[in-house]
C-alpha cells in the first residue's frame, strides 16, 4: 500500500494530517490518531481485518482498505509513438525559445527520415498487439514551417496498417489554407498561446518584432468555430502577478479546453534556467490563482510537475515510449535537448536513422535508463513521485548527470502545488477526494 501522511501546517490545522493514496487516488483529512491507525494499518500483513472500530469504520467507508492498482511499468522496451522534430525554422522569436529557434542555420527533417521512424514504430506496435500508434509533429522550431514535410508524413502515416492518431504542437501562425487542412486532417492539437494581445506579443513577437496576437486570435476563432477540440500550451514569465489573468483573457476568449502551462525562469533564449527561491514562492502563488481561475470557467489548468490523479513512473515518454527525431535523421531522449550545441547533447542521443533503417545506440539508451532509475529511487518516499514521475529530465540533468540526485527548488514547487491541488480536491469533494477509475489522467505525454 502506497500511502504518505502529510502535516497541515496553516494556521488552526494542527495535528491534522492529508491522508493520501496515490495509486488509488485517495485522500482525506485525518488527525493524528487517524494518521496513526492508517500507517499502522498500511504496515500490517495482507488481509489483516481493519478494527471495529470508529475510526476503523470510517476508513472502510472510505474505500481505504482497497488494494492499489498495479504500478505502471517503469520501462517499456518498445516505442508506440514518434515524434518527428520537423525543423528549427520559425515565425516567432519567442523571448524564452528553449531552442533558440530561428537563429541557427536551417535544418529540415528529410521525408525519408520520417517515414523509416513512422515504418519503425508500427512495426513494434504491431509485434506488440497494438491496434494504434502516435505520430506527434513537436518542437525544436514551428512545424508548419515544413509544410509540405508535415502533410506528407501525415499522409504516410494514415497509410498504415493499424490506426494512426496524429498530433500537432504549433505556434497557429497559419495561412487560411493551412488552417483549412489542419483541421481537417490532426486528430490532437496543441496550441502554443501565452494570454492576452499584450503578453502574447511581448513574449512572442513574429520574426519581424511585429505582433502575433492578432494572427492567432484569428485562426483561434476558426478552430473554435470547427468544433475541433485544442488545449493551450502555456508560458508563464515573470512579472507572476500577471499569469493569472493571462489565464483569464485565454479562457474567456477561446474554446481551449484545457492550458498546460509551464513557467520560464530567468528567461534567456536557448536557456532554461532553474528557478530562484522568490520565482517559486510567487509562481506558486500565481498557479493558485489562476488554477481558481480556470476552474471557475470549468476549464483544466494543468502544470506538468503537479499532477495529482496522474499515476506515471515518469515525467514524459522519452526515451521510453517515444522515438523522437530530430533533423538529420538523429534519435534523442528529449525534444528539448536536439541540438548538438546543447549541454546535454551527448546524453542524450541514442542512434541516428541511416539507409539501414533505425540504428539505436542502446548502451547510450540504457545508460540513460539507469540514470533514470537512480533519480526515481531517490524519491520513491515522496509523496509527489507519482505526480511529476521524477520531474522533466532536461532540468534534472541540466548541471550534468553527476548533480541528478540532487533536490531542486524544482522539487519544493512542485510539492507545494501538489499538496495545495489535494485540498482543492478533498474541498471539492466535501471532505474526500476518492478518484473515480474512469477519471485518471493519462500516464505519460510530453510533457
Amino acid at each position: 500500500m502506497d500511502l504518505h501522511i502529510l502535516p497541515l501546517t496553516e494556521p488552526g490545522s494542527a495535528d491534522k494530517f492529508i491522508i493520501y493514496r496515490p495509486l488509488l487516488g485517495l485522500a482525506f483529512i485525518g488527525n493524528r490518531a487517524m494518521a496513526e491507525l492508517a500507517q499502522q494499518l498500511a504496515a500490517a500483513s495482507p488481509g489483516t481485518p481493519p478494527p471495529d472500530t470508529p475510526a476503523g469504520n470510517l476508513l472502510r467507508s472510505l474505500g481505504f482498505f482497497q488494494p492499489d492498482p498495479p504500478c505502471p511499468e517503469q520501462v517499456s522496451a518498445g516505442f508506440n509513438t514518434v515524434v518527428l522534430l520537423l525543423t528549427n525554422r520559425c515565425h516567432l522569436r519567442c523571448v524564452y525559445c528553449y531552442a533558440d529557434a530561428g537563429v541557427e542555420a536551417p535544418l529540415e527533417l528529410d521525408v525519408t527520415h520520417g517515414k523509416i521512424a513512422i515504418d519503425a514504430v508500427c512495426a513494434q506496435v504491431q509485434a506488440a498487439g497494438l491496434s494504434q500508434f502516435e505520430v506527434s509533429f513537436h518542437g525544436g522550431g514551428e512545424p508548419t514551417f515544413a509544410w509540405d514535410t508535415l502533410k506528407a508524413l501525415t499522409d504516410y502515416a494514415r497509410t498504415k496498417p493499424v490506426t494512426t492518431k496524429v498530433s500537432l504542437t504549433t505556434n497557429a501562425i497559419w495561412s487560411p489554407q493551412q488552417r483549412e487542412w489542419i483541421l481537417a486532417n490532426i486528430d490532437n492539437l496543441s496550441i502554443s498561446m501565452d494570454g492576452s494581445p499584450q503578453t502574447q506579443d511581448a513574449q512572442r513577437p513574429l520574426a519581424s518584432g511585429g505582433p502575433s496576437s492578432g494572427i492567432v486570435l484569428n485562426n483561434l476563432a476558426a478552430v473554435d468555430r470547427s468544433g475541433v477540440t485544442y488545449g493551450i500550451r502555456m508560458t508563464a514569465t515573470a512579472p507572476w502577478e500577471r499569469f493569472p489573468e493571462d489565464v483569464r483573457y485565454i479562457v474567456e476568449h477561446t474554446g481551449c479546453k484545457y492550458i498546460q502551462v509551464e513557467p520560464a525562469f530567468n528567461i534567456k533564449r536557448g536557456e532554461h534556467a532553474l528557478p530562484g527561491e522568490t520565482d517559486c514562492r510567487e509562481f506558486i502563488q500565481a498557479f493558485l490563482e489562476a488554477y481558481e481561475v480556470a476552474r471557475s470557467r470549468q476549464r483544466k489548468l494543468i502544470y506538468s510537475g503537479a499532477r495529482p490523479g496522474t499515476a506515471s513512473p515518469t515525467f514524459c515518454l522519452a526515451p521510453y515510449k517515444a522515438l523522437v527525431v530530430a533533423p538529420g535523421g538523429k534519435l534523442v531522449a528529449c525534444y528539448e535537448v536536439a541540438s548538438q550545441d546543447h549541454p546535454l547533447y551527448a546524453l542524450s542521443a541514442f542512434g541516428s536513422i541511416t539507409g539501414q533503417g533505425v540504428q539505436v545506440d542502446e548502451p547510450n539508451r540504457q545508460r540513460l535508463h539507469r540514470l533514470f532509475a537512480e533519480r526515481r529511487a531517490t524519491c520513491r518516499e515522496c509523496f509527489c513521485y507519482w505526480s511529476c514521475g521524477g520531474d522533466c529530465y532536461a532540468r534534472v540533468f541540466q548541471d550534468g548527470p553527476e548533480g541528478h540526485l540532487v533536490k531542486s527548488l524544482r522539487c519544493e514547487l512542485n510539492r507545494e502545488i501538489t499538496q495545495q491541488l489535494l485540498l482543492n480536491l478533498i474541498e471539492a469533494g466535501n471532505g474526500v477526494w476518492a478518484r473515480h477509475p474512469a477519471e485518471q489522467s493519462p500516464a505519460g505525454g510530453l510533457g
